[in-house]
């Protein structure tokens, strides 16, 4: 009797946290410019970012050193038909900075934020109040799943339980930002022979993360360290042990 009512706590923890994490399954996806299709993205903050560095630079606007640094090249304004997350980090690099250093400057942060309150007012991703109750829904249901199972409904619990799991660590995004990405990459998926033009790199970029910069702005990314440490070191290695005498890309369309 005891496992039967915890079986059902459980389960109604669940559905209660699931529901909260992923309703609306509808969004407002007009005029969503790419920055905000990648903050529905997994790490959308940093996705975001780095969205508008490769637009940045693909527009003149900023370029990247051997020092993987980024600064402002052309110091006239991005232009009233960016983003506030354009112009913080078009203010930003003023100076040089790397792209780890930008994405935790106080000016960036709050453009990141005014992005994330946007799709969250889209019904894109799930509002930080919601995350937190389904999260302690979903803990509490994991709680009572572990109960189920040393209480003998072994397979009931770890079920549960790795349910419980499932939910604390799932996307913020919600079914309707489920739907965005999924629609989206089905109408731009990565060219395979065509190249694309500046206007669409930085969309594909927000779709398809890492893929795009590996095949669209592979020199670039790896300098301004948008690749990982490890891409950036690689990059370095080759082009110091290049006899030709690699220079760092500036403005030629390889973008972060």
């Amino acid at each position: 009797m005891v496992g039967s009512i915890g079986v059902v706590c459980a389960a109604a923890g669940l559905v209660g946290a699931g529901l909260l994490r992923l309703l609306p399954v509808k969004g407002r996806a007009d005029g969503l410019t790419a920055v905000g299709v990648a903050g529905v993205r997994a790490g959308g903050s940093k996705a975001a970012l780095t969205v508008v560095v490769v637009e940045l630079h693909l527009a003149g606007s900023i370029a990247v050193g051997r020092s993987g640094r980024l600064r402002r090249v052309v110091h006239t304004s991005p232009g009233r038909d960016v983003t506030l997350l354009h112009r913080a980090a078009w203010m930003l690099f003023g100076r040089e900075l790397s792209s780890a250093d930008a994405a935790v400057a106080p000016a960036v942060r709050r453009a990141q934020e005014e992005v994330r309150a946007e799709l969250v007012g889209r019904g894109l991703r799930c509002g930080r109040a919601r995350l937190a109750v389904a999260g302690l829904l979903a803990f509490a249901a994991g709680v009572t799943a572990v109960a189920v199972a040393v209480q003998g409904s072994h397979w009931t619990g770890l079920l549960l339980a790795v349910l419980s799991f499932a939910v604390l660590c799932g996307p913020v995004r919600t079914l309707a930002g489920h739907r965005l990405l999924r629609e989206m990459r089905r109408r731009h998926p990565l060219p395979d022979d065509t190249p694309a033009g500046p206007e669409e790199i930085g969309l594909l970029v927000a779709l398809h993360g890492h893929r795009a910069l590996r095949l669209l702005v592979p020199e670039f990314a790896a300098w301004a360290g948008l690749l990982g440490d490890r891409a950036a070191q690689e990059t370095v290695a080759r082009t110091e042990g290049d006899s030709l005498g690699f220079s760092a890309p500036s403005g030629d369309g390889g973008g972060i």
